[in-house]
């Protein structure tokens, strides 16, 4: 049993798998961040709800839309644990060169960034991955209020998806719960601090 304090959360007697280098996420932080120490519980744990949709979800394809720069290592780390999906996987985030570690893998992992995924504003990234077809998956900041509205948007009429808000339950971010509701779904507010709207 472990103990985890951050400033926003405080852990006694708990199995803290998400911080165990002999599970899948743990470990590919850390080979992909370049700071791994510094991704908190509420990080980890969107990881891994990404990587459990892109593994259970089952689609044709699927749009990862990446809307926060310094998680953007996440591009190229999703692209090499679901190589056999490449075909169907579009990755949408900023450029992901200055947050990966620089590492053995660092060469194979930079080169398989495909420039045409790169965007260079949050509203690009969710413009462009609004327009793709397949199962969405987007992660923003909570601040990002035009681009989680245009979202909740698109899940309203007939985009599936699942979108991830970082920071949702911070006492200063703004809360998306009526226009979520005004469309007909809602966003759920996690223990962690995150928030998510899953649309089928």
């Amino acid at each position: 049993m472990s103990t985890y304090n951050d400033k926003n959360l405080s852990l006694k007697n708990i199995a803290l798998t998400q911080f165990e280098m002999a599970r899948e996420m743990p470990a590919a932080i850390e080979l992909f961040a370049n700071n791994p120490k510094n991704l908190d519980i509420q990080t980890r744990m969107l990881a891994i709800k990404i990587n459990a949709i892109l593994h259970n979800v089952k689609a044709e394809k699927f749009v990862l839309a990446l809307g926060i720069n310094d998680l953007s290592f996440m591009n190229p780390m999703f692209a090499f644990l679901h190589g056999d999906k490449k075909q169907n996987l579009d990755i949408i985030s900023f450029d992901p060169t200055p947050y990966l570690k620089k590492s053995k893998i660092y060469d194979q992992a930079a080169k398989g960034i495909e420039s045409t995924t790169i965007a260079l504003s949050v509203p690009d990234i969710i413009n462009t991955a609004l327009k793709a077809d397949g199962f969405l998956i987007v992660l923003l900041g909570s601040t990002e209020t035009n681009s989680i509205r245009e979202c909740i948007d698109a899940f309203s009429h007939q985009k599936s998806g699942f979108l991830l808000i970082h920071n949702y339950a911070i006492e200063k971010s703004p809360s998306h719960h009526l226009y979520a509701v005004e469309r007909g779904l809602r966003i759920l507010e996690l223990p962690d601090g995150s928030g998510e709207c899953l649309k089928l």
